[in-house]
């Protein structure tokens, strides 16, 4: 017997040495591949819910700067929603936000869960966006399942403003992917004006007497003053200056202006309050 025959079976195990190798080193590239696959799918659907969770949020925001147009007159500032929201009727601001029309929406102060659950109900009193504005959002598809929609509560103000609460709930592509915020939006009251809830009452237009059938009396001519040294008419001082406003007059935050949002807050955790509720109504 040769010194070659001695030497196959080492060989022999040589080569299945080899081939186990090569196998194993395929199995850990096959697991890498794998694990990486994982990785990018799981990275795309993070960016996919990522992306839906801000289209539910940038829907959010557009629906508190409807209820923002809505609160300032909408499409009709002479009409009974418009003047009741200028006025803080507390007649208009309904418990659980279901006045009716026309004023779908307003709410007296709640708790906080109360007015999720009502803006969480699809049959429920939340207003659509552009029902009071006239703007419109396209939906479907990749864009968001359905129009955001908001609440308006009215609460405890100082007698020279009005504050309301804002609730909005925006929607992604998907229905149960939602955002919702909440902000609080302050109007100032000009000089001499009503205190919230003591001005016109809903149905009454701008202008319209107070008393109805009743007609204002015409206002008297003034008669002319001859002008007195001390520069006022009549004679006398002249009447004291007035003190000037925050800011020129029209101009947001002003008296007798706009509004101004006083600030935002998404509410966190949306679905898990929402599935609360639903299962403390089961029980």
């Amino acid at each position: 017997m040769t010194s070659r025959d001695f030497m196959l079976p080492r060989q022999a195990r040589q080569h299945g040495v080899a081939l186990l190798t090569a196998l194993l080193l395929m199995l850990a590239v096959l697991m890498t591949g794998i694990a990486a696959a994982r990785a990018a799918i799981a990275s795309a659907r993070v960016a996919g819910h990522e992306r839906d969770r801000m289209l539910a949020l940038h829907g959010a925001m557009a629906g508190l700067r409807d209820a923002e147009h809505d609160i300032e007159g909408g499409l009709d500032p002479g009409s009974v929603r418009a003047v009741a929201l200028a006025h803080a009727d507390p007649a208009a601001f309904a418990d659980g936000c279901r006045g009716g029309a026309p004023f779908g929406g307003l709410c007296r102060q709640a708790a906080g869960v109360d007015i999720h659950a009502a803006l969480a109900d699809r049959e429920g009193p939340g207003v659509v966006l552009g029902a009071f504005s006239g703007v419109s959002m396209p939906t479907g598809g990749a864009l968001a399942a359905q129009a955001p929609r908001y609440l308006i509560e009215l609460m405890p103000s100082s007698p020279d403003t009005l504050l309301y609460r804002i609730t909005a709930l925006g929607f992604g592509s998907v229905e149960t992917t939602q955002a919702a915020v909440q902000a609080y939006y302050r109007k100032v009251l000009p000089p001499g004006a009503p205190a919230p809830g003591t001005g016109a009452p809903p149905g009454v237009e701008p202008g319209a007497p107070d008393v109805p059938g009743v007609p204002d009396a015409p206002a008297a001519p003034e008669a002319e003053q001859p002008p007195s040294p001390g520069g006022g008419p009549g004679g006398g001082t002249p009447p004291p200056a007035q003190p000037e406003a925050a800011g020129p007059p029209g101009a947001p935050g002003s008296p007798g202006g706009p509004g101004i949002r006083v600030g935002w807050r998404e509410i966190g955790n949306w679905q898990d309050t929402m599935v609360a509720s639903r299962g403390a109504e089961r029980r």
